[in-house]
């Protein structure tokens, strides 16, 4: 099987890069080398190439930029989208996009299911959405999966945003009333290799369509900080913050262009009962992830 991964010096795409499979010719394209927004080389592209399954992780991931920036949102995370779906009907190729919580208000009381009503509130959510739909409505050998919080030790993200700085501050505050499931992007990536090894069963079986891709449990970011730290200091880390000095605020004292869901709690039993794919608890993860990778500088 020929797969072809976009974006692939992303937070996401990086991770594909450390995945074995031995009868899966990976190909691995950053921006520069397929810029998805631009509807002619994408058409030259996999013209030339054979290729049975897009797993796009090219995405205009920053929420606040995004505010200042709609187009080019658009451009990446719609635009970009619908020229892949396009190459995919033309081609019969499949695909698997990942979407995001963002897609969703955030004021649900319990976990968002893949059947309840979207209301995204900002540009990179609707950008998101837009994308979402642009995929169901043209490629019916698709795989959507919605994701939240994700992070890893790569690039710029929540974990290596508060390492960074309980290394430099001896206290800080974080939001303490959003609550979410964190997910490694090695998590992601590992369970769409999962997918991707039975894709002939989810041809068999019809098994296209949307489903959630989080981590079990749930948490603040404020919980998620103190973990984060907690972690690092059992590592013996040398870190002027401690998981005692960090304090909770309310995301009302928090001023960001783009508003965050309260609530971005996502559902995964569909993924569980469909794929039997292992969503280990948050914090298991986050300790493995930490105790593997995480090196004092």
């Amino acid at each position: 099987m020929n797969v072809v991964v976009t974006g692939s010096n992303g937070q996401l795409g990086s991770e594909f890069k450390n995945l074995q499979l031995n009868d899966i010719d990976w190909v691995f394209l950053n921006s520069n080398e397929l810029d998805i927004t631009n509807n002619d080389f994408v058409r030259k592209y996999f013209k030339s190439k054979k290729t049975d399954l897009i797993i796009n992780c090219a995405a205009f991931t920053n929420v606040d930029g995004a505010e200042e920036n709609i187009k080019q949102a658009i451009l990446v995370n719609k635009t970009g989208v619908q020229n892949l779906v396009e190459i995919c009907s033309l081609h019969g190729i499949k695909l698997i996009h990942y979407s995001t919580d963002y897609v969703f208000d955030g004021q649900k009381k319990g976990t968002y299911t893949e059947n309840d009503k979207a209301n995204p509130q900002t540009a990179y959510g609707k950008s998101k959405y837009e994308a979402e739909t642009a995929i169901q409505e043209s490629n019916p050998k698709h795989i959507i999966l919605r994701t939240s919080w994700v992070y890893s030790l790569r690039g710029k993200n929540f974990l290596t945003t508060i390492l960074g700085m309980a290394k430099n501050k001896e206290s800080f505050s974080i939001v303490f009333d959003q609550t979410g499931s964190p997910s490694s992007a090695i998590f992601i990536a590992n369970a769409i290799l999962e997918i991707t090894k039975k894709i002939e069963q989810v041809e068999k079986n019809n098994l296209y369509g949307l489903y959630n891709l989080t981590c079990s449990g749930s948490t603040s970011w404020f919980d998620f900080a103190k973990t984060i730290i907690l972690y690092a200091e059992e590592k013996g880390l040398n870190l002027k913050s401690t998981s005692e000095s960090i304090k909770p605020i309310k995301t009302s004292e928090f001023t960001t262009l783009a508003s965050r869901p309260k609530n971005s709690r996502l559902n995964n039993q569909k993924l569980v009962k469909t794929f039997e794919i292992n969503c280990p608890e948050w914090q298991n993860e986050l300790k493995l992830i930490m105790s593997d990778k995480v090196q004092e500088n």
